[in-house]
């Protein structure tokens, strides 16, 4: 068990220390005293989103998880549905903690990482009896504080979040460096899509969106779904949705679900392991670098260090 409230004191302190250390840097850009080193580059971190349920979010992030590992990727996934988490079941491990027991302070984050398939690791939520059902502000605290103690051992960090708008999804989508949003071609999927999209440019600030769309026939459909989902965007919401790719209607999906294998691993030349694939090469290979945004997200140190000033020797 560790003191949630020494916890929030060492917080309080380091973030004034890299506000000062930013606000100078920035004052005196050619200032001597700093001494230059190679910083090293903060992980990833994405959130996958879609609101309506069933859309294929969690298939979606699980599958993701294991293509960048096999592309050399030491990557994390973050079950945020915090009630109703399934990732663990999807990945079949069987898990002793949880997120929830590192949220009420009887563990550590580094306790309840457990390691799936290949190497992927997994921090599983509890489902059916949560101890936390709305992440409070100590809670947000102490799980920035623990998770910006892994970050050297990860390169990716993919969150799966709940349904919905939530003021948990809002957390965990301003956390993160990239918002990854999951629709099918469904109306009721594409008016979820843009609900959600509108709360968090509202909420959160969020300018740009990245969009995959699930169970779609082919790829003219998919590409239909993101023309018509980035043209209301941009004129009513005046944010940027970016087409990650489609993973198509497929049996394999759903004979992975029953077997509580990923799809890429059980059936590897399926058209829905194709799709995936390229998904994770688009966003490892043709994404933005992460950046610090206007919220407190996970890494927000080391991000700001490599922004905004050289770390000092």
């Amino acid at each position: 068990m560790f003191d949630q409230a020494t916890t929030l004191r060492r917080l309080m302190e380091e973030a004034r220390t890299a506000q000062a250390q930013g606000a100078s840097a920035q004052g005196f850009p050619g200032s001597s005293s700093v001494t230059s080193r190679k910083s090293t580059v903060a992980p990833r971190v994405i959130t996958v989103s879609g609101g309506k349920g069933g859309v294929g979010k969690t298939l979606t992030t699980a599958n993701l998880g294991l293509c960048f590992v096999r592309e050399g990727m030491r990557t994390l996934l973050i079950d945020g549905d915090i009630g109703l988490a399934n990732l663990d079941v999807l990945l079949n491990i069987r898990a002793e903690s949880t997120l929830d027991d590192v949220l009420v302070g009887e563990r550590e984050l580094k306790d309840v990482i457990v390691t799936g398939p290949e190497g992927l690791k997994l921090i599983p939520a509890s489902s059916g009896m949560p101890r936390v059902n709305e992440l409070g502000k100590m809670q947000k605290l102490v799980l920035l504080d623990q998770i910006e103690s892994i970050q050297d051992d990860f390169d990716v960090v993919l969150i799966d979040t709940p349904a919905g708008v939530s003021k948990n999804v809002q957390y965990w989508a301003a956390s993160a460096s990239e918002v990854i949003l999951v629709a099918t071609p469904e109306p009721t999927s594409l008016a979820d899509a843009y609900a959600t999209m509108k709360v968090l440019s509202q909420a959160n600030n969020e300018t740009s969106f990245k969009l995959v769309v699930n169970m779609a026939k082919n790829e003219d459909e998919a590409l239909r779904v993101f023309e018509r989902l980035s043209s209301v965007a941009n004129e009513y919401l005046q944010v940027r949705v970016d087409y990650l790719g489609c993973v198509p209607l497929c049996e394999s999906v759903r004979n992975s679900v029953r077997e509580r294998t990923p799809y890429v691993q059980r059936y590897p030349f399926s058209a829905a392991s194709r799709g995936i694939r390229s998904i994770a090469r688009e966003i490892l290979f043709h994404g933005e670098a992460p950046h610090p945004k206007g919220t407190m997200q996970f890494f927000w140190k080391r991000l700001v260090a490599g922004k905004n000033f050289e770390i000092l020797s």
